[in-house]
């Protein structure tokens, strides 16, 4: 008898489990998942914001930036923005970009905390930054891991052998510009 009795409780808590553990399963298949954007592959021509959005006030010229990072030494910074071409851009994944500044010089544009990329195919346009400016003296490793992400050639890669000063931008957000 005792065991009659015990049969369908046991089948109770079954199937308010079965049911609970389904329920539970279906709404984690309802909500929708967050596209990150190493998932959703970027273009110039469909996205032109990235990163924190901003809005645009007192934006230098190529030519006004490049006499911004003249004014700067070694661990100077300065917090401002600025409007170039875009001259290079990672091939990889668009976590950095090079901008065209005056007179063959140009800016290395990271991003902050790596929190965003930009378009891979964005070489070429017009690009805004909104961030952090200062000089920095890169190591031979890093400018050769530079070099390979851009796609030179191991020949090229090799030429490098000298540590150099750089223009050093880190960028909270981005804007493409038509």
């Amino acid at each position: 008898m005792k065991k009659l009795l015990l049969l369908p409780i046991l089948l109770m808590f079954l199937a308010c489990g079965s049911k609970e553990s389904k329920q539970k399963n279906s709404e984690e298949s309802e909500t929708p998942t967050e596209n990150t954007s190493e998932e959703k592959e970027l273009s110039i021509k469909t996205d032109s914001q990235f990163g924190k959005a901003f809005d645009a006030a007192d934006v230098k010229s190529n030519t006004e930036m490049l006499a911004v990072y003249q004014n700067l030494q070694p661990g100077d910074s300065i917090q401002v923005q600025f409007q170039s071409e875009v001259e290079g851009v990672c091939a990889k994944k668009g976590c950095w970009m090079k901008l065209n500044l005056a007179e063959d010089q140009h800016a290395h544009i990271t991003f902050k905390d790596y929190g965003f990329f930009v378009p891979k195919d964005s070489q070429g346009h017009q690009m805004l930054v909104n961030g952090v400016a200062f000089i920095e003296e890169t190591d031979v490793e890093t400018l050769r891991h530079y070099a390979e992400d851009a796609g030179q050639s191991e020949a090229d890669i090799a030429k490098i052998t000298e540590p150099e000063l750089n223009y050093r931008f880190i960028a909270e957000g981005a804007q493409a510009v038509e």
